[in-house]
């Protein structure tokens, strides 16, 4: 009998075995990635120099030596201011001890004395304390002492050769590695491949230049910020901060720290310290408001959660340079979810679009009757002023699906009715909404509202009386209990009236005939049939009627309803 596998369940292995592939194969993997993203950085400059005619060959030599000329600058600059910062730090020991270490001593001895109390065993005593420590004898092997010293220097300067290799080979080979790519991935697919390339290269290479523009708008006023404040070696902290912030989250950390506690250290006082802070933190309010904002916008296509979580993985996968890595190729995990329909659940899980239609989670926010998350959604667009994308987007969407779910019995009649009532409850929030049918008396206004049948279809209409009167438009709005023969005798005999029946519903629809054929010529204006599903091809199957013109969206309707009051008002200012 063949074995039935599931597809979540192969999903699941295929990303264990590539993440143990990804941690084993660290040692190559980590400079191919390294190599790969600054081929992404260079080769629109590579480009740009082969097009002005230079050849291929020297392009390529150009750019990589330009490139690693300033890596190697940046580097030997850390390197000695490092080396002149190790050379001055004795000249500040004594003032470092006596603010960081001293206190530090007292609370240490506090707390030591304090648990000391608390203990209520004695506590073993230590033999011969004050002997002196014998150290075992052994051969001393010259050739573990040399790997041990020479491993950590070594194992750098040999990825740094890796990845100058790879780089110049990838963009010298540039066209033919992206040939045998669409090749390889396309399958007969090229236009998918090619777009899911482009789509890539765009995004990474838009984030890194950007990231490179933010980093150095903000490491060299810290630079220069650090040289004015008083604090040794002001370049060197100017520079990692350049560096640092193409860690996420972590790196401006590490950037600040140091020049923070070398404050400390040199200050005799506390006003270098705390402006050196002040200094860190008006510049990151600066830079995470304003310039990463404008710079940023849409460039990765990665939710907030997404870069945390691409951050914790790729570190722990391939350390620092994971970290440094995991922008652009959580970015490339995205790209692919966005245009191979296998991996679709990366887009979703890691992408900034929402995962879901704005009517979709506010249906499924009535459902779990959360008040507070749907008045958060309705105080959004109102504070954007987009009351009427709300009404046509987020809550006919909603309605309509409450509708469905109830004639496809997916949920009971009490639970459509707090549905609704949790609905109303949340427009309520809007300043002048009124849910509750209006007193009309024997008064009718320019507007008159009438719902088809249902409650939905009184809802729908009460949304449309509140857009209204938000452009100064007075309207009598009846309520789903009305009789037919009320509202006639109320309509009968008025002028330039503008009659729109309210439903939401095919059937609804339907049923407002009744009402027109009532009135028949017995009024004058205009007629509107409001069929709130945004579907045209809904509107088509219903009974064409003289005189009675289908909307279906609340801005349709607000514009002819405003332009037809305006046009009315003008021609008795004429008359009188």
């Amino acid at each position: 009998m063949p074995t039935v596998r599931s597809p979540a369940l192969s999903i699941l292995f295929s990303i264990c075995l590539i993440t143990a592939v990804l941690y084993l194969g660290k040692p190559f993997l980590l400079p191919l990635a390294l190599s790969i993203l600054l081929a992404f950085l260079l080769a629109p400059l590579a480009s740009r120099l082969e097009s002005a005619g230079c050849g291929r060959i020297p392009s390529v030599i150009i750019v990589t030596i330009i490139a690693f000329t300033v890596l190697a600058t940046a580097l030997y600059t850390v390197g000695s201011q490092a080396v002149d910062l190790a050379k001055s730090l004795p000249k500040y020991h004594e003032n470092l001890q006596q603010k960081v270490f001293a206190p530090l001593g007292k609370l240490t001895a506090a707390v030591s004395a304090y648990s000391h109390g608390m203990g209520n065993e004695e506590r073993p005593q230590i033999a011969n304390s004050s002997a002196p420590l014998e150290l075992p004898t052994s051969n001393v092997n010259l050739l573990s002492v040399a790997r041990e010293i020479a491993g950590p220097v070594l194992a750098p300067l040999g990825t740094a050769a890796m990845v100058v290799v790879y780089v110049i080979f990838f963009l010298f080979d540039r066209q033919n590695l992206r040939n045998r790519f669409v090749h390889l991935v396309g399958n007969g697919r090229l236009r998918l491949a090619t777009a899911a390339i482009d789509d890539a290269s765009t995004r990474v290479s838009r984030y890194l230049a950007a990231q490179l523009i933010v980093n150095a708008c903000y490491g060299i006023p810290v630079g220069i910020g650090l040289y004015f404040i008083g604090i040794p070696n002001a370049p060197l902290w100017g520079l990692l901060a350049i560096v640092l912030r193409f860690l996420p989250y972590l790196g401006i950390a590490i950037a600040s720290a140091f020049p923070i506690v070398l404050s400390f250290a040199i200050s005799p006082g506390w006003s270098q310290p705390i402006e050196t802070l002040a200094l860190f933190l008006v510049m990151e309010l600066i830079t995470g408001n304003l310039l990463e904002p404008w710079l940023y916008g849409a460039s990765t296509g990665l939710s907030a959660t997404a870069i945390v979580i691409a951050a914790v993985f790729w570190t722990w996968v391939w350390g620092a340079g994971g970290l440094l890595l995991a922008t652009p190729m959580t970015v490339c995990l995205v790209v692919l979810g966005k245009h191979v329909p296998a991996l679709a659940f990366l887009n979703i899980l890691f992408g900034n679009q929402p995962p879901i239609a704005p009517g979709d989670r506010f249906y499924q926010r009535l459902l779990a009757d959360d008040s507070d998350e749907l008045e958060e959604i309705i105080e959004e667009y109102r504070h954007r002023g987009a009351l009427v994308e709300l009404f046509d987007e987020v809550v006919l969407p909603a309605l309509q699906l409450a509708e469905d779910d109830r004639a496809s019995d997916n949920i009971t009649r009490s639970e459509h009715k707090e549905i609704f009532v949790c609905l109303q409850g949340a427009l309520a929030s809007l300043e002048g909404f009124q849910t509750t049918e209006e007193p009309t008396g024997e008064q009718v206004h320019r507007v008159v509202i009438v719902p088809a049948r249902t409650d939905g279809d009184a809802l729908a209409g009460a949304m449309l009386a509140f857009l209204l009167r938000g452009k100064g438009i007075a309207c009598t709005r009846y309520s789903e209990r009305s009789l037919n023969s009320e509202i006639v005798s109320h309509l009968v005999d008025q002028t330039e009236v503008v009659l729109c029946v309210s439903a939401l519903t095919v059937t609804g629809a339907r049923a407002a005939h009744s009402i027109f054929k009532r009135i028949g010529d017995r009024m004058s204006g205009q007629r509107l049939l409001g069929l709130w599903n945004g579907d045209r091809t809904d509107a088509a199957i219903v009974p064409s009627q003289p005189g009675v013109e289908i909307i279906t969206t609340f801005a349709d309707a607000v514009r002819l309803i405003s332009a037809t009051t305006t046009q009315g008002s003008a021609q008795e200012a004429a008359a009188a």
